[in-house]
């Protein structure tokens, strides 16, 4: 089931045909530990979190069964030609695995895509 979530993750995630990736650090990241149903749940509310929350509000999401918890904070918008961005800080923790990173993604469509591989976030 876990793998199930990291290949979803994966491809959600890391569609830029460009980038050289690997992904063999899914696998210990707090998202692992989410049944394929709580991660479909989980990505339900970033999109919406990417969709509707303004700039400088921390939102925060916990699974219902696995020991998880994810705090988006909304840093800024921007545009990247027509492009809608946000860049935001993922601070995800599974009790045993942490995972806090900043990404910049874009609204292509209905979807949302990196923009920028992560950058690592001083606590």
């Amino acid at each position: 089931m876990a793998r199930n979530c990291i290949a979803a993750l994966a491809a959600i995630f890391f569609t830029a045909p460009a980038w050289a990736l690997n992904e063999s650090f899914l696998k210990d990241a707090p998202v692992s530990r989410l049944s394929e149903d709580e991660f479909k749940a989980y990505w339900a509310f970033a999109m919406k979190t990417l969709d509707a929350t303004p700039d400088g509000k921390t939102v925060e999401w916990k699974a219902t069964k696995a020991a998880f918890t994810s705090r988006i904070t909304l840093q800024r918008s921007f545009t990247e030609g027509t492009l809608k961005c946000r860049e935001v800080i993922v601070d995800s923790d599974s009790h045993d695995r942490q995972m806090r990173a900043r990404y910049e993604l874009c609204k292509k469509g209905k979807d949302w895509e990196f923009r920028a591989p992560s950058r690592p976030v001083k606590k």
